[in-house]
């Protein structure tokens, strides 16, 4: 099971990009997107976040854990429940990445929260590619 918890509604013209992954995803597993309302403090919406998630819990930041898709398709396998918890457009509150049992960086690039979403969908349908070794991963 693997949840991908985020601030906010998508916006509008990246839906359909969160659809093509979405549906690719959960025929690898099961799989669900949650959007959380934005709060007034980032501190109201990481105890909404938090809430949310069950499992290991991977808080997305910059300043968090690089990995390759090799090493994120074995994080994804050698876990059945994975919550990925994506902030608003201030980032998360220090206290969501205190709970997360690990912080990933994506990218040292500062991104809009929304592609982020996107980015991480498209790793996540990658690494069950790697898992079942087809030639969607080229190295």
């Amino acid at each position: 099971m693997l949840k991908v918890i985020a601030i906010g509604k998508i916006a509008p013209h990246l839906k359909e990009a969160q659809e093509f992954y979405r549906l690719r995803i959960e025929k690898f597993t099961r799989f669900e997107i949650i959007e959380v309302k934005k709060q007034k403090t980032k501190e109201k919406e990481g105890k909404l976040l938090v809430r949310r998630s069950k499992g290991f819990t991977i808080a997305l930041d910059e300043r968090g854990k690089e990995l390759n898709s090799m090493q994120f398709s074995k994080l994804i396998e050698n876990h059945s429940h994975i919550s990925f918890i994506i902030g608003g457009a201030d980032g998360l509150s220090e206290s969501v990445k205190r709970e997360a049992d690990m912080v990933l960086s994506l990218s040292k690039l500062t991104m809009q929260h929304d592609i982020a979403r996107i980015v991480l969908l498209e790793q996540i349908y990658r690494g069950f590619q790697i898992i079942r070794n087809t030639p969607y991963h080229r190295e």
